[in-house]
């Protein structure tokens, strides 16, 4: 008998084997460099959020923007009663913007001695601010009489002449704003995203309403009951939490007198890990409180 030569066998096998590494190492060369460019865009942003937190972080501490020429500008404005704080974006070489855009956050005041008219300055030009741009965003839009609402819609606005405001419903607003000549109250079960009151009345919360963003000027009293949950600033004669009512931080609740006894008070700032933090129209070194 004659045995088959393995010859033949293994030759075929090895070229086999020789054409497959060839085209896996080919196919991984291509794909490594079609990486490369993703790999450097990466790179590049990651530098360019780095500069710009960086940039916010200086400004904080007191250096005037371009005070180091390799960290991107960084701007400064009012946000209601904070301040909004944006680094923009690396501008390279050739003049052209280039990374992550912009990178903003929100900051208040750090807690410090504040005499009683820094106060009553803040308070006003805010106060003032605040009914302007509830002017502006309730044009056209005068109701008459009291008005009650138990049906959400994503944006509610108004301004109420000669009545009072009522809100009792269960869903969740993106964004209410209301001017309002008497009181208003808000219970129910109701969450909005941002919330601004200017009235004349009193101010009233119930139930299991919640506030993520909170402007509200009353020169009436504020209360807060049951549940409610709020974060924001609210200026007001005098104010009282009670039940389980809780603000979260920062919040900051100026009134000219207070009826909170010494446990709410101590409920309250268990909610608060952040401390205290004044309005940005304080003036005084800045904290950040959140990013936009």
């Amino acid at each position: 008998m004659v045995r088959p030569s393995s010859r033949g066998f293994v030759l075929p096998l090895v070229a086999v084997l020789l054409l497959s590494l060839t085209l896996l190492f080919t196919t991984l060369l291509k794909t490594v460099g079609h990486m490369n460019p993703v790999y450097a865009r990466f790179k590049s942003d990651f530098e360019n959020f780095y500069k710009a937190e960086s940039a916010v972080l200086l400004h904080l501490q007191g250096f005037p923007s371009g005070y180091y020429p390799e960290l991107p500008p960084v701007q400064a404005e009012p946000f209601g009663p904070w301040e909004k704080i944006c680094a923009s974006a690396v501008v390279d070489s050739s003049g052209k913007a280039s990374g992550v855009g912009e990178l903003c956050f929100v900051a208040g005041t750090e807690p410090h001695d504040v005499s009683f008219w820094e106060w009553s300055n803040g308070m006003s030009a805010y106060r003032a601010d605040l009914e302007k741009r509830l002017q502006e965003m309730t044009a056209e839009k005068d109701l008459y009489g009291n008005k009650r609402y138990f049906q959400a819609e994503q944006f509610m606005s108004g301004a109420i002449h000669q009545g009072d405001l009522e809100m009792n419903f269960s869903d969740s607003i993106r964004s209410a704003s209301f001017w309002v000549e008497g009181s208003v109250l808000i219970r129910g079960r109701a969450h909005f995203d941002t919330l601004r009151l200017y009235s004349l009345g009193d101010v009233v919360f119930q139930g299991e309403m919640s506030v993520g963003y909170l402007e509200l000027f009353t020169r009436g009293g504020f209360r807060a009951e049951e549940d409610a949950c709020f974060r924001g600033v609210v200026l007001a004669s005098s104010f009282r939490m009670q039940d389980r009512a809780r603000s979260l931080f920062p919040t900051a609740i100026v009134a000219t007198w207070s009826e909170s006894d010494e446990n709410e008070t101590a409920q309250n700032s268990e909610d608060a890990p952040g401390g205290i933090l004044f309005p940005a129209f304080i003036e005084g070194k800045r904290k950040i409180w959140g990013r936009l």
